[in-house]
């Protein structure tokens, strides 16, 4: 008895031993064979999916084939999108050097009869979830896609990764925090590195155009760091602020008063613009109120030949009955739609105007058209223009094009007046001689010049 209870034990045991050894082959098996990265495209693509992937700086690949046009005559079209993971247990060098032989692999892939378009790109890691209210997804802490140069494109993502960027793609680096963006934009800049960053809650970003500059870095950071700001960006050569608080608050006033006392970068002309919460409004301005040479007011320049009018600061401003009022024939080109107001001096003696008149619009039913917007050209000062009996000053109105599809009212008189609260006069629009209506409709936005004695590129009556 004692010796079959041993030698059953030492039965069962052998067993064991035995069944533990097949799963041990088998476990090393699968790890070889590694079902979980199987290719299921046509042979040619997976023949190089095993090349691609027993490359010493590859932990990984995936391949979607996708059949997008059959054609029985000419094959058809199709293409496979490759997401190649490069190993983190070699050297970066490695790894990109293994990616670049991937790449001339991949690229090379031939299906017969086949039109095929093969897209890669080259990651690192496992994605992460990123869920903000911006964007949803997941994100690898580096992807690259080739267009130029893969090795360098490779080799500036290893770099600004191991510089402690979170997230690196081709064109972009994601920061921690304000601090480590400004650390990251200062080595990128000492490398040429031109990408866009910004912070990980997304509440900074900086845009080169197109290079790093560090002071416009500094500023974006800065802005961003203001009480009641939820995000601060910068690109295309602007600084956008979007306020936590209405456009009307004390709050929202001290980050627009904070932009227009600030000096901007180099000192030079940068525009901010303010939204409030909903995007509702958008307030925008200057910088350190520092404007651009474009919107400092100068006086107009007269045409080639003209002489100038005599000056005389004492001279008395003209009255409704001193002036004759007349339009130009309207005009139009590209989009835009134009306009003259020409004041005759009909008066026995010399008299002055100055600023922009006073425009009012009116439909063909004699209401007025509501909601226009009347704004002087930034460019043009408002000097004190004399006029010469007998002589005609001007005044030039611009619009863009408005929509007339469905048969709104248009502006069929316009009512004008030297200045607010004077007795207006009523003008008609005509064109050689027949009255005509203008597409200015509620809602139009006129731009006006002050009045002058003439305006390069606009016609005066002779």
């Amino acid at each position: 008895m004692t010796l079959n209870f041993w030698y059953g034990n030492e039965v069962k045991k052998s067993r064991i031993v035995a069944l533990v050894s097949v799963l041990f082959i088998v476990a090393v098996g699968l790890v070889i064979w590694n079902p979980w990265e199987s290719c299921d495209a046509p042979q040619p693509i997976c023949e190089n999916f095993e090349k691609i992937q027993s490359l010493d700086g590859i932990a990984s690949v995936q391949v979607d084939y996708e059949t997008i046009a059959i054609n029985l005559k000419d094959g058809g079209r199709s293409s496979a999108t490759w997401t190649v993971n490069l190993s983190e247990n070699q050297q970066d060098s490695v790894a990109i050097e293994s990616a670049v032989r991937a790449e001339k692999i991949l690229q090379g892939t031939v299906v017969p009869t086949v039109e095929l378009q093969n897209y890669s790109q080259y990651v690192l890691g496992i994605p992460q979830v990123i869920k903000t209210e911006a964007k949803t997804g997941q994100y690898y802490e580096l992807s690259v896609s080739p267009f130029e140069d893969l090795k360098s494109e490779l080799r500036q993502a290893f770099m600004l990764r191991n510089a402690g960027a979170l997230r690196v793609t081709n064109s972009s680096a994601v920061a921690v925090n304000p601090q480590d963006l400004q650390r990251i934009a200062s080595f990128a800049k000492e490398h040429g590195f031109d990408v866009s960053l910004e912070t990980e809650d997304q509440k900074v970003r900086y845009t080169p155009d197109p290079t790093i500059d560090m002071e416009k870095v500094a500023l974006v950071i800065d802005a961003g760091a203001l009480p009641n700001v939820e995000t601060a960006l910068y690109g295309s050569q602007m600084l956008s602020v979007h306020s936590a608080t209405a456009d009307s608050t004390v709050e929202t006033s001290a980050i627009q008063q904070w932009l227009e006392q600030h000096t901007p970068p180099h000192n030079q002309p940068l525009k901010y613009s303010v939204s409030s919460p909903g995007y509702a409004k958008i307030l925008e301005g200057w910088i350190g109120k520092i404007l651009p040479d474009s919107l400092i007011p100068v006086p107009a320049p007269l045409p080639e030949g003209t002489k100038a009018w005599k000056q005389d600061p004492n001279a008395n401003y003209c009255t409704t009955n001193d002036v004759k009022f007349e339009l130009s024939a309207p005009d139009a080109a590209l989009g835009s739609r134009y306009l003259s107001v020409y004041a005759t001096n009909i008066s026995d003696t010399p008299c002055a105007v100055q600023g922009v008149a006073n425009l009012e619009f009116f439909n063909e039913e004699g209401q007025p058209q509501i909601n226009v917007t009347v704004t002087a050209d930034p460019g043009i000062s408002p000097e004190l223009v004399v006029i010469p009996e007998g002589e005609t000053a001007m005044t030039t109105m611009k619009w863009g094009a408005m929509s007339t599809s469905q048969d709104p009212d248009e502006t069929t008189r316009l009512e004008i007046s030297l200045l607010p609260g004077l007795e207006p006069t009523k003008l008609t629009p005509q064109i050689e001689g027949a009255d005509t209506s203008l597409d200015i409709l509620d809602g139009a936005k006129i731009r006006i010049s002050p009045w002058v004695q003439a305006l390069a590129g606009w016609s005066k009556p002779n």
